[in-house]
């Protein structure tokens, strides 16, 4: 049951959704240059927060790896912590697509608003989680202090996302 319910999921995306997506792109081939501009901004502001957990990642579970055995399990939730800032981005980048071509300018709003504060948050708070997690391989700091440290930029990002929702649906 599971496999045919899949089966015809996925037969139905491959024929439906490129019906969907010439559609879209009619529509935004019908705006203006500004408006193309507007939405090519916002989606590269989108793509830097998306991409920048990446390179947090990259840096948090560099310091990550470099940890002693016993003390793993305390660095390991700041070590994925940057993460969470393409996720924010990605559900943001959804909302931006529903509504390209009815609203370029709240879409490239959503874009900026949402895409560099999960950028340079994503940035920071894997720099806050790489001196944690050193911290804690030290010895100077419990797992508890590092998270909540960690934390705290994640705040920025929660924020631009806040916002980039607010944009989209106001």
């Amino acid at each position: 049951m599971k496999k045919s319910a899949l089966f015809f999921a996925s037969i139905f995306t491959f024929i439906y959704f490129p019906l969907f997506a010439d559609e879209g792109a009619n529509k935004v081939m019908e705006l203006g240059n500004v408006h193309q501009l507007l939405l090519f901004v916002a989606f590269i502001a989108i793509s830097t927060g998306i991409m920048s957990s990446g390179y947090a990642l990259s840096i948090s579970l560099s310091a990550y790896a470099a940890t002693e055995k016993e003390n793993r399990t305390a660095a390991f939730i700041p070590a994925i912590m940057p993460a969470s800032q393409g996720l924010y981005s990605f559900a943001i980048s959804f909302l931006m697509l529903q509504s390209m071509s009815e609203n370029p300018f709240r879409v490239a709003l959503a874009g900026v608003v949402c895409g560099l504060p999960c950028f340079f948050s994503a940035i920071g708070q894997a720099r806050t989680a790489a001196a944690c997690i050193k911290s804690i391989n030290n010895g100077q700091m419990d797992s508890g202090q590092a998270l909540v440290a960690t934390a705290v930029p994640e705040l920025y990002a929660l924020t631009g996302l806040a916002c980039g929702f607010l944009a989209m649906t106001l």
